[in-house]
């Protein structure tokens, strides 16, 4: 028997059975469906986006006259922009915000998150391409293929063929070939409507780029479903019933897509804990007022502020000198608190190997632009560009300084000033910079599938010493 005759036989009976037409026809229509929610609500917010960036940068350039610093603590907000391939897997983004004000003297977090408008339903999870092939695709296979070698043991046409001459190794090929092609005919043309939902989604200068991380996170994806062919068929030739097969097969199911996520979530932040929201705020307010303490005593040589010491010509040079001292502290908390995160987002991949949807989740998410690495990139741009805002306003006081001391309130800029100060425009990183990041996820997926083709091999030539 050839391999090609062994899995043409395979994709036959899983068409006479019905399992694929059923079983397979379900996730497909639910791809097909979560595809147009997630094209539908990119369309949407993108839409909102562009409109309320350039309404909000529109309200900057309008101001009257007014006193600068009046105008720094207005500020403007900064919009992340929609990810081409968030309608295939939105992430984080949901649950972290989408808009910075960039106010005075303060780094802002990420506000206006999608999930406090949530139903109480919708918290449970959002039905998404990504959500469906990391937690539905195990299912289908298990469904296509428990089977496999424990129900021709029971019906005693395994050893038959074993008898026939037929290697263990070509007989596993043939099997995994027939389920590959079976996920293949639901898969591809749900790639190719994808495809096309980016194309056109994408803009015109970000198309490409678009269609090439949907090309490396496509491949991430078979990789994935790879890895539970070879599982399943490898627990199928260790069972000697289709029951004990299936059985053993849903239950790590179960584990790998209910339990183990939540347990190396908590894991993780027990290895590597983050601080409090209130202990953060408290070591970053006293980092800063040491920091300020410091800059005021050797510029003024006192800490006390608007005192005598420091008159109100001085307001624009305090000001700027107080601000630019604070950066390095943002940055040393901010990037600590981050780098404590993407730890613990470390653990979590490495933790792939054995529970490949945690592996699989952290390259979707990067691949589609909606991990928090993208994040990271969007809210360290829209800090700089606060911090060009504060800048620009606090080089105007200095420029214009109150010669008499009494009158700095009454200084008005002209309109002209605002306009000094460009529109947030953010450009994510490309498709390369965001494999770069995910080398580590996509590297565990191949090892994993290594050890699942191992697996599935060792239980399937076993069965002729038996």
């Amino acid at each position: 028997m050839s391999l090609i005759w062994i899995a043409r036989r395979e994709f036959l009976e899983r068409l006479r059975d019905g399992r694929l037409y059923w079983a397979g026809g379900l996730v497909l229509v639910l791809l097909l469906t979560a595809l147009a929610v997630g094209w539908t609500h990119q369309r949407d917010a993108r839409a909102e986006q562009h409109a309320a960036q350039a309404m909000d940068y529109r309200d900057w350039l309008q101001q009257d006259r007014r006193h600068p610093h009046d105008a720094a603590h207005q500020g403007m907000h900064a919009f992340k922009p929609e990810a081409a391939l968030a309608m295939m897997d939105p992430g984080i983004n949901p649950y972290i915000g989408s808009t910075v004000w960039l106010q005075a003297h303060r780094q802002s977090e990420v506000k206006f998150n999608a999930a406090q408008d949530a139903t109480g339903l919708q918290r449970f999870g959002n039905l998404s391409v990504g959500w469906i092939l990391q937690v539905l695709g195990p299912l289908l296979v298990i469904v296509l293929g428990f089977n496999a070698f424990a129900g021709e043991r029971e019906q005693g046409i395994l050893r038959q063929t074993l008898s026939l001459g037929v290697s263990p190794l070509r007989l596993l090929g043939g099997k995994a070939l027939a389920l590959v092609a079976s996920l293949a005919v639901l898969l591809v043309p749900a790639a190719i409507v994808a495809a096309i939902a980016v194309a056109v989604g994408a803009g015109p200068g970000d198309r490409l780029d678009a269609l090439l991380r949907l090309a490396a996170w496509a491949l991430g994806y078979a990789v994935y479903l790879g890895i539970f062919v070879f599982l399943v068929l490898g627990v199928s030739a260790a069972s000697s019933t289709s029951r004990m097969a299936i059985t053993v097969l849903l239950a790590l199911w179960i584990g790998q897509a209910v339990m183990a996520p939540r347990v190396m979530s908590e894991l993780s932040r027990a290895w590597f804990p983050s601080p409090t929201r209130l202990a953060f705020d408290q070591a970053l307010d006293a980092e800063r007022k040491a920091v300020s303490d410091a800059v005021w005593q050797k510029n003024f040589g006192t800490t006390e502020r608007w005192g005598r010491d420091v008159p109100l010509s001085k307001w624009g040079l305090a000001l700027r000198l107080d601000d630019q001292s604070s950066y390095a502290v943002y940055d040393r908390h901010y990037g600590r608190l981050w780098d404590t995160w993407e730890q613990q987002q470390t653990v979590q991949e490495w933790s792939g190997l054995l529970l490949p949807i945690l592996a699989i989740r952290s390259f979707s998410m990067g691949m589609a632009g909606t991990d928090f690495a993208h994040h990271r990139s969007f809210t360290t741009e829209a800090e700089l560009h606060r911090r060009d805002i504060q800048d620009l306003m606090s080089q105007d006081l200095v420029a214009h300084a109150d010669p008499l001391g009494d009158r700095h309130f009454a200084y008005q800029a002209p309109r002209e000033l605002w306009a000094t100060v460009p529109p947030f425009d953010y450009h994510p990183p490309g498709a390369t910079w965001a494999l770069r990041h995910q080398a580590r996820s996509l590297a565990v997926l191949c090892v994993a599938l290594l050890l699942a083709a191992a697996f599935a091999a060792f239980t399937t030539v076993r069965q002729r010493a038996l």
